[in-house]
């Protein structure tokens, strides 16, 4: 913080720039840079799991890393709440196509929907808490 005070004192005074304020402004890029690594060591899961998606989908999409790239930040921007209610759906039309594909004439054992919301939430969270805890701290 002191680093900071220092550069909008400068600033503010709009005083010229000397040694103090170089040290100053080199102690808040040294800070931002172990904020950016601490970030990324706290985040390693993600990293990995971020870097596999990144290589299956370029290698589908004949490396165009552009598209791909473009896709994977569009998908961060989902809330998780919305990523899960999207996997429910979808995992509820796909057992839906399933049951009609094989529909064999005994409706009374038809259930739709086969996945309760709450309850495949609650699920999936308990995988993503295990998963998290269970390979995290591999390198």
């Amino acid at each position: 913080m002191k680093a900071i005070n220092r550069l909008i004192y400068t600033i503010s005074k709009g005083n010229k720039p000397n040694q103090t304020d170089v040290d100053a402004l080199n102690d808040v890029i040294k800070y931002y840079n172990s904020e950016r690594e601490r970030q990324f060591t706290n985040n390693r899961l993600f990293a990995k799991l971020y870097i596999n998606v990144l290589k299956n989908d370029i290698i589908k999409n004949d490396g165009n890393y552009h598209s791909v790239i473009k896709s994977i930040k569009s998908t961060c921007r989902i809330s998780l709440n919305d990523q899960l209610d999207g996997l429910i759906r979808e995992s509820n039309a796909i057992y839906l196509q399933n049951e009609f594909d094989n529909y064999i004439g005994d409706i009374d054992k038809f259930e739709y929907p086969k996945y309760k919301p709450e309850a495949m939430k609650e699920k999936l969270k308990d995988m993503i808490v295990n998963l998290i805890e269970d390979y995290n701290d591999y390198e």
